[in-house]
């Protein structure tokens, strides 16, 4: 079945946010949560409630295009990998300038079965069961030209089966590993002078790991201290060394994830610095709803 939603509805959400950022102040939106680049916002429709995640605005036509060819491979193959991935839809409007505004859209899924408040609510043979499919699942996905981002709260288990929901970013390499992904409009938060230094030093450390199964399950380990969840790191670490060639440690686990939240610091202090040099010097509107501070 199609996504159903209003272009009417979209607008309006977009004006929405047009005026959130003039305003300063995304108090008035209906915030379901944070990337570390987009936000995703509900809306509400005759046909439905959606989850609505803002892209990084594309410069042209043609770079939305070049997007959209990537997700559509992406969505392709990882349903030909088996991942049972949530319906996905896109929409775009263009602004006066040439710019265009693009949203990914999905039904909004009840957020009490996201596996990241699961493995709060559930006990422990649910979380080991959890963990075994959601090895499976990156086992028979992942490829060094095929990533995933795999953290817990990317998942939802609608009855008994995984669904995966993090698309808006498509992992994809070509022949010789080169990102598909148009990366640089993925650090264009940053002030400009420093985009292409930080893309350059950190970027490779972003990508890499999710595209072997150690990365990946590496990644996820470490978003579990995030979540809160250190106490099931041991168990999960034990079950992956089962599948893995070279075993993971509960401190290299706790060492990547104070590596990881060190970099994701900097670059939002860097993005709160221009957003304070474009509203409060430069007098002018800043482009990007920032999440509050993460206390990783």
């Amino acid at each position: 079945m199609s996504l159903v939603v209003p272009a009417r509805e979209l607008a309006a959400l977009e004006a929405d946010v047009q005026a959130a950022l003039a305003a300063g102040d995304q108090g008035s939106l209906d915030v379901l949560g944070y990337g570390e680049v987009t936000l995703v916002l509900r809306r509400e429709t005759e046909h439905g409630s959606f989850a609505c995640k803002r892209l990084p605005v594309f410069p042209d036509g043609k770079r939305l295009e070049r997007f959209r060819s990537s997700l559509d491979t992406y969505l392709r193959l990882l349903h030909e990998r088996g991942l049972h991935v949530a319906e996905t839809a896109m929409w775009h409007m263009t602004l006066p300038d040439g710019r265009v505004v693009a949203y990914c859209l999905q039904q909004a899924l009840p957020s009490k079965r996201l596996c990241s408040t699961l493995l709060h609510s559930e006990g422990e043979q649910w979380a080991d069961d959890f963990f075994s499919r959601f090895l499976d699942h990156i086992e028979q996905t992942v490829t060094p030209s095929l990533g995933l981002d795999a953290q817990a709260s990317n998942w939802i288990d609608l009855d008994g089966r995984l669904h995966y929901l993090d698309v808006t970013t498509p992992l994809l390499r070509d022949a010789r590993g080169g990102e598909l992904l148009d990366v640089r409009l993925f650090f264009t938060s940053l002030p400009w002078l420093l985009r292409n230094p930080v893309r350059m030093a950190v970027g490779s450390s972003i990508f890499d790991k999710f595209y072997t199964l150690r990365g990946v399950v590496l990644d996820f380990l470490g978003n579990l201290i995030k979540e809160r969840l250190d106490e099931l790191i041991p168990r999960f670490v034990e079950q992956a060394n089962a599948r893995l060639e070279q075993p993971l440690t509960a401190d290299e686990v706790a060492a990547y994830y104070r590596g990881d939240a060190r970099m994701w610091e900097l670059i939002q202090r860097l993005r709160k610095a221009d957003r304070f040099w474009q509203r409060r010097v430069r007098r002018r509107v800043y482009p990007f709803l920032l999440p509050p501070v993460d206390k990783r």
